[in-house]
């Protein structure tokens, strides 16, 4: 079946999604979150689906996450309650494929951000390949790290975890295979014949299948930088972390760090706070449908303030990258403001 933007067809023995949204990066969209959540309920008890595939249509993109342009034009006009639906439209897609009886496997190819990335963590198995491009941007938007975020990066090591998610530091192939973010990498070239070669294998044989066309995709580029990121990135102060990568950069040069600081000064300092109170917060969170039903929460409270719409203006509408944050510095940022968006009073639950 093929509708506007994603397309679902059955193919050998396991379905296959194909997300067609090139203009967009694939970015998920209130239509296509629904048609997914909608084809994966009738693929759960259909006999002649052993496993579903998922991947973008072309191999620019996975997908980019959620529809920011629909949800900055819902702000803009104060529509708070449409916004709460797409919210929900996007996370129950993504908690359908996370509670699917049978395996999913995204193959992630080209950009893998924001939601695009809490996809293929809700999957059973994730590939990349040396094109990808995971991130996780919303610090530069006003949002947070969503779609599970504090679950598949909450499982990194800490320092790691938070430099992702309050700088919105891009990585690939090796990395995320190093952080557990994926399972294996393939050359992009062999995408295709591993996506046929998985259509037509039983469930049973996906690892085997995957095994086949593993490369290496050699040493994580991170690694180079951890002790710099574990120095900044230790303890509970984000302004302190700020000041330790200026501290670094200046010192010894580091582009490293002179790249971390530069975000931590220009990027929304609510965010910061926020990622940082989701990692670090005793939540009692540790698997992906709780997390959504929080990040669903969070994201009604973020959507409502000033910074969502000064940061898709700066970064999708303008391009000019000068948003003006309120509050405007990691030091201006009170534990109270924060206590305030982790508020679920008052607020719908995500299912029902």
């Amino acid at each position: 079946m093929q509708q506007d933007d994603i397309g679902f067809t059955i193919e050998g023995k396991a379905g296959l999604v194909l997300f067609d949204r090139p203009k967009a990066l694939n970015a998920l969209s209130f239509d296509m979150a629904v048609a997914l959540r909608a084809q994966l309920a009738a693929w759960a008890d259909d006999p002649a689906v052993g496993h579903v595939v998922m991947a973008g249509a072309e191999p620019r993109a996975f997908c980019a996450g959620g529809d920011i342009r629909d949800l900055y034009k819902l702000a803009l006009v104060g529509d708070h309650e449409a916004i709460s639906v797409c919210f929900r439209a996007e996370y129950m897609a993504h908690m359908a494929v996370c509670e699917f009886p049978k395996p999913v496997i995204s193959l992630a190819d080209g950009i893998v951000m924001g939601g695009g990335a809490g996809l293929i963590q809700a999957g059973s198995h994730a590939v990349v390949t040396e094109k990808t491009r995971f991130a996780m941007p919303e610090s530069a938007i006003g949002l947070f790290p969503d779609a599970g975020a504090s679950v598949f990066l909450g499982r990194c090591p800490r320092p790691l975890a938070l430099c992702l998610g309050m700088t919105g530091r891009i990585i690939g192939a090796a990395d995320c295979l190093m952080l557990g973010l994926a399972g294996a990498m393939v050359p992009a070239e062999s995408m295709m014949p591993l996506r046929a070669a998985l259509l037509g294998c039983g469930a049973e044989e996906i690892d085997a299948v995957i095994g086949r066309f593993r490369a290496d995709p050699g040493q994580a580029p991170l690694q180079a930088h951890r002790t710099e990121i574990e120095h900044i990135f230790s303890g509970d102060d984000p302004v302190a972390m700020r000041e330790r990568a200026s501290d670094l950069a200046q010192v010894k040069a580091s582009r490293t760090a002179a790249d971390i600081h530069h975000a931590l000064a220009t990027r929304c300092p609510v965010t910061s706070h926020v990622f940082l109170r989701l990692v670090d917060g005793d939540h009692g969170i540790t698997d992906m449908p709780s997390a959504l039903m929080l990040d669903y929460h969070l994201a009604m409270r973020m959507t409502r303030r000033s910074d969502f719409i000064e940061g898709v203006r700066a970064v999708l509408i303008d391009k000019s990258n000068d948003a003006s944050w309120n509050p405007g510095r990691l030091e201006d940022v009170t534990p109270q403001m924060v206590d305030a968006l982790f508020d679920r009073d008052g607020l719908p639950p995500l299912r029902g």
